[in-house]
């Protein structure tokens, strides 16, 4: 089903002057067959990402912009806002060069001087970047409005530390977003939205401090909302779809704990349902959670979070590290949402949570709780590639991380990820048919798989971990040169000891080791 064509103008089009006049048409070229208005607007719709940076709304200033000048990498501004029009060379009307133009510089006067009357906002919407600010400690926008700015001025909080998280927004026609800057932390974030979809409540977890925005929204929005984290800038965007697609004149009316800060000095869990329960192999199951409530948690990567269950009148807690739902969108479970939770669970059969969780209803209520980690992403700065080495159930904060490597936003960072994968036998392996389709798509991506155990029939690699299989199977290993290469280990201790052996040894007295992280199963 193609979506309902907004207006959006065309550059074609004969525009009235004011003395009652018209002006004449421009030239336009033959576009090819596929590049009408109509097939603009079902690539639009389609979800492929248009904007180059995975859709987290940045700040670019003149020198970025100045950056993206090519025909295959093609960045404008207009009126304060920043376009990837890379996608949009060949749907032109123009043609592709009257486009370059442009590209790479504010095209506001440009834009203004050959078609003024074209609707670019609903044009270009799903190919924003961000917005264009002077230079790189300009946190406000030039395309915000008067009202804007002052509601941008509100939600500005300050803490004795002098850590800051200052907020911004923005909205289109059927859209809003609020953008939180946090200054490099590591941000994990809940919203909330309640009292007739208005009452929005966004609490950002720095540390163990919450920083509160609170606000009684101006207009009702559709749940669940969208959260994008920029885990290197550390920069948060919520994302609401408007119950009634109109231009609000504010965001809202603060409320009396907005900007309030406040320690979180306990462990708190809340009662979230099953919303299915499908088999990933014989004995895991991925479990997939939402809250009773409009509530939405965003669980930062390399953390877990801790379940609490009370199994024959005995309060039993482990952690797990929540995964994605899928790694690729064909194998979405069941009722996911943007809202849910994800947890794969192996069972063991003296496992008394994984059990009782393996054995859980649809309907069924599970207490979550806040999550914690310590991986900084931060520590890969400057390296390309991605070694993940992984052991059963070890996977699951792999996940994260290989969707992270891959986003669009790391596109010229890594190089090369690659996961080394054990198991016991082929059936134990988790989500092989994702991951072999994401290695069929994504050049940069490869996965090996290690049975210890192997089946009468397998034909790949066997055995346990150690410095003669990385030489094989890695290639930066090889190498004499590896400061470009970061490595996760993550599995039982064993095994964890086994790969920093291995890695230190080959690389004993070369001062460009690899950095190496390494954690337990969750």
């Amino acid at each position: 089903m193609i979506p309902t064509m907004p207006w959006y103008g065309c550059c074609t089009a004969i525009a009235p002057k004011c003395d009652g006049t018209e002006k004449k048409p421009r030239n336009k070229v033959a576009l090819k067959p596929g590049h009408s208005l109509m097939d603009w607007v079902r690539l639009s719709h389609s979800g492929v990402d248009l904007t180059g940076v995975g859709g987290v709304l940045q700040d670019v200033t003149p020198k970025q912009l100045a950056a993206h000048s090519k025909k295959n990498d093609a960045w404008i501004a207009i009126k304060g806002r920043v376009y990837n029009v890379t996608h949009y060379m060949n749907f032109h009307p123009g043609g592709d060069t009257e486009l370059m133009r442009g590209v790479g510089q504010d095209g506001t006067t440009l834009f203004s001087q050959i078609h003024p009357w074209v609707n670019f906002e609903s044009l270009l919407q799903k190919c924003l970047v961000g917005h264009l600010v002077s230079h790189e400690s300009t946190g406000a926008s030039p395309v915000l409005n008067k009202a804007t700015r002052l509601i941008g001025k509100l939600f500005t909080k300050r803490d004795p530390q002098e850590k800051t998280v200052s907020m911004k927004w923005f909205q289109q026609l059927a859209t809003v977003s609020l953008q939180f800057f946090t200054r490099g932390d590591f941000p994990q974030t809940r919203v909330m939205l309640f009292k007739s979809h208005r009452d929005l409540t966004v609490n950002l977890k720095l540390g163990n401090v919450i920083h509160t925005t609170h606000v009684l929204l101006e207009d009702s929005a559709l749940w669940p909302c969208k959260v994008r984290t920029n885990y290197e800038s550390g920069v948060v965007e919520v994302c609401l779809t408007k119950a009634s697609p109109n231009m609000w004149h504010r965001l809202g009316e603060p409320q009396e704990d907005d900007g309030q800060k406040k320690e979180m000095l306990e462990q708190l869990y809340d009662p979230m349902e099953v919303v299915s329960v499908s088999s990933v192999t014989h004995n895991t199951k991925l479990i997939v959670l939402r809250h009773k409530h409009n509530i939405m948690d965003t669980i930062p990567i390399g953390c877990s979070v801790p379940v609490l269950a009370n199994i024959d009148g005995v309060d039993v807690v482990r952690c797990y590290t929540p995964v994605t739902a899928a790694l690729d969108e064909k194998f979405l479970p069941p009722g996911w949402s943007e809202d849910c939770l994800c947890l794969m669970v192996k069972q063991y059969p003296e496992g008394l949570m994984s059990r009782f969780l393996c054995s859980l209803k649809l309907q069924d209520t599970v207490n979550v709780g806040q999550a914690s980690g310590s991986l900084k992403l931060s520590m890969m700065g400057g390296r390309t590639k991605l070694c993940l080495m992984a052991a059963g159930s070890g996977f699951t904060p792999m996940v994260k991380l290989i969707i992270w490597a891959l986003s669009a936003g790391n596109k010229k960072k890594f190089q090369e990820v690659c996961l080394l994968f054990f198991n016991m036998t082929s059936r134990d392996i988790l989500w092989q048919d994702q991951l072999d389709r994401l290695a069929a798509t994504d050049a940069r991506f490869s996965a090996a798989y290690v049975l210890t155990a192997p089946d009468d029939d397998w034909s790949g690699l066997t055995g346990h971990l150690n410095l003669e299989m990385l030489q094989t199977v890695v290639p930066s290993f090889i190498e004499q040169k590896t400061h470009d290469t970061f490595v996760c280990v993550c599995g039982p201790d064993s095994f964890r000891e086994s790969a920093m052996r291995s890695c230190y040894t080959r690389h004993r007295g070369n001062q460009n080791n690899p950095s190496i992280s390494g954690s337990k199963n969750k």
